[in-house]
């Protein structure tokens, strides 16, 4: 299935109606087919070129995925489509409204840091909504401590994880999911200021309220991040396979080719032209 996804967001990336196209895609899905398919929307293909309009599209993709599984789980859910600073996905109840942010990140990227996350963003994008989530592939998270669960806290913005949505979807039955988007108003009350920052607490309260929430026992939840980690697993020799290719066809380039891609992958011409760009003064009126 995940190749199925990859060929036609491909095949519909530049279109105009590109978006409308693959939200048609994703919502003839049956549930099964859902559930099997959740744990990979938040892995970026290799194959996708960085900052390209398949990479673009397949981040609408995992937007798509999470507004699907919410409507699964019992909230009527909407992806708002291509808006700037915004959240991504609008769901509600009859109770409360919630703005969510689904993330998709490569195995191949080093470095992440708080503001790959949004927190703070989806704090600003909840205006007159109850509650903010954000889902992310749970091994993407920091391990250690990090400001992302001291905002997260102080801010009532839920973490979430593709592999905890999994575990919800498994159940098959509709759930209060309100202390889930509560975590953080929860730790406030319980916890000191100091383990905020605490990536530890954070994840053992949300499996706390998850097992709570669908009644079952931490042994069940484990059993979710255990197959996550395979699935990752999984996933990871999909891009190596990928690089390897790429470093035989490199391999076996002419010379002339290979220089040409190297100076083409460093945007060399580019730089030199916003260089004579930068230094083109006429005169002192133009400073």
């Amino acid at each position: 299935m995940r190749q199925k996804v990859i060929d036609y967001i491909f095949l519909i990336a530049k279109d105009l109606d590109g978006f409308e196209k693959l939200e048609k895609f994703v919502n003839k899905l049956n549930p099964e087919e859902l559930i099997d398919n959740i744990l990979d929307c938040g892995v970026l293909p290799e194959v996708f070129s960085h900052d390209s309009s398949e990479e673009k599209m397949w981040a609408k993709y995992s937007d798509i995925m999470l507004s699907r599984s919410l409507v699964l789980l019992g909230l009527e859910a909407e992806v708002l489509g291509s808006r700037g600073n915004s959240a991504d996905v609008l769901a509600k109840t009859e109770k409360y409204s919630i703005v969510a942010d689904a993330k998709a990140f490569r195995l191949s990227r080093t470095a992440k840091n708080q503001k790959d996350f949004k927190v703070q963003a989806l704090d600003n994008w909840r205006q007159n909504h109850h509650y903010s989530l954000l889902v992310s592939p749970l091994y993407q998270y920091p391990s250690r401590d990090s400001q992302i669960y001291r905002q997260a806290i102080n801010h009532n913005v839920s973490l979430f994880s593709y592999t905890h949505i999994l575990f919800l979807l498994e159940q098959k039955q509709k759930f209060d999911l309100e202390p889930i988007w509560n975590i953080g108003n929860t730790l406030k009350k319980i916890s000191g200021e100091k383990s905020f920052s605490d990536s530890a607490i954070y994840w053992a309260k949300l499996d706390e309220i998850v097992c709570k929430i669908t009644k079952k026992e931490l042994v069940d939840l484990v059993k979710y991040k255990k197959f996550t980690i395979e699935r990752t697993k999984a996933l990871g020799n999909e891009g190596i396979i990928y690089w390897e290719s790429k470093i035989k066809e490199y391999n076996n380039l002419p010379k002339a080719k290979a220089i040409s891609m190297l100076i083409k992958a460093h945007k060399i011409y580019q730089k030199i032209r916003q260089i004579r760009k930068a230094i083109d003064i006429r005169d002192l009126n133009s400073l």
